[in-house]
């Protein structure tokens, strides 16, 4: 092997998904990996060279050559945990290699090349490519070499799973938003939201409640009457945005309620999710990073078909790793009806919640 070049053998976990699928060659892409490489090894090497464009941007020394395109198409199906194809028109495809393929970086700065070495590893471990990658898509690895979840920067949570789309999707949908299938003839299911109780357990009232407080207050009390549940009647006086601190886009549409939400912040629009879904080898590993700080004291104002002027913030302090702790002390079997205990979802959620607690 040539003195200036480095060459790795990837595995692709996951497929990847780009909204230039139906173009040939969009897979795993030079254009995406360097940059974000780039950035993993300037925040995380001393001293490395690198060169500054106009614009301040910085960037290394080395060119990045990916094996030619071997992979394969599927198209999305719907249900998945990728809501891309909805309203545009167009399908969009899954893509992946079928067989491990090469990487080769090619420098002449011995520096760059010796940091590529020794970090390309932790890069991929903490890395996702292509559309909603922090949901686990685009997950590539070194092939013939178990995932290292200590290479990952934060605190590491895992699982396995043989139907990883559907388990981050259910976990994920339990943390945020809760899961209310009850009307489903064979097996209802429900539970509240994880986010919620948390928020109950701080004396924060979450925002759903206040947002019907304002704009359904008649649809509230019905509710109220009908179910005697927490996530209905628990009142703050501290009145706080928290669903959005695991991702946020400034409409949500409340089917039920035939209406589009809108939050409108002078400065924040978007804001990603801070936490990352890793899938290696059938096991799920997941983390969340410290740009939830971003969000945090910020006040949004919500409206409701464009009229209303409620003031909601996010809360000055909020842990991730707080919030997952106080989620793995939960008892799944009171914290879930029993009612709802010959549902699948509650089996699948028992077990994903007893391998995080095992390995915590």
């Amino acid at each position: 092997m040539s003195k200036f070049k480095r060459e790795f053998t990837l595995k692709q976990h996951t497929p990847i998904i780009h909204f230039q699928s139906e173009q040939n060659g969009a897979t795993l892409r030079a254009t995406e990996l360097k940059p974000k490489f780039d950035r993993f090894l300037l925040e995380n090497v001393k001293g490395l060279p690198y060169i500054k464009n106009i614009n301040g941007h910085k960037s290394l020394d080395y060119k990045v050559n990916i094996e030619p395109n071997l992979a394969s198409s599927k198209k999305i199906e719907k249900g998945s945990l990728f809501f891309g194809n909805i309203g545009d028109g167009k399908e969009k495809e899954y893509k992946e290699y079928t067989k491990p393929f090469k990487i080769v970086f090619l420098s002449f700065l011995p520096e760059i090349l010796d940091a590529i070495d020794n970090n390309f590893e932790a890069f991929l471990a903490n890395t996702n490519f292509g559309t909603r990658q922090s949901k686990g898509y685009g997950s590539f690895y070194l092939a013939n070499k178990k995932f290292n979840q200590d290479l990952v920067l934060e605190k590491v949570y895992t699982f396995s799973s043989k139907d990883w789309e559907k388990n981050v999707g259910l976990f994920y949908q339990f943390l945020r938003q809760g899961i209310n299938l009850s009307m489903r003839p064979s097996s209802p299911f429900y539970t509240k939201p994880i986010i919620f109780a948390y928020a109950k357990s701080k004396g924060w009232q979450w925002e759903k409640k206040s947002i019907k407080e304002k704009f359904f207050a008649n649809k509230l009390q019905e509710q109220q009457n009908k179910h005697q549940s927490d996530v209905l009647l628990f009142s703050s006086d501290k009145k706080l945005l928290l669903r959005d601190l695991f991702g946020l886009s400034s409409s949500q549409e409340w089917k039920s309620y035939n209406v589009t939400i809108e939050k409108e912040h002078q400065d924040i629009e978007r804001f990603q999710s801070p936490i990352t879904f890793k899938i290696a080898d059938e096991r799920v590993y997941f983390w969340a990073d410290k740009n939830v700080q971003k969000l945090l004291d910020q006040e949004f104002t919500i409206k409701v078909k464009r009229k209303g002027d409620l003031k909601l913030s996010t809360p000055k302090s909020f842990s991730f790793d707080d919030f997952f702790a106080f989620a793995f002390r939960l008892n799944l079997e009171t914290y879930i009806e029993s009612k709802y205990h010959k549902a699948n979802e509650y089996a699948v959620l028992k077990k994903i919640f007893n391998e995080i607690k095992a390995g915590l």
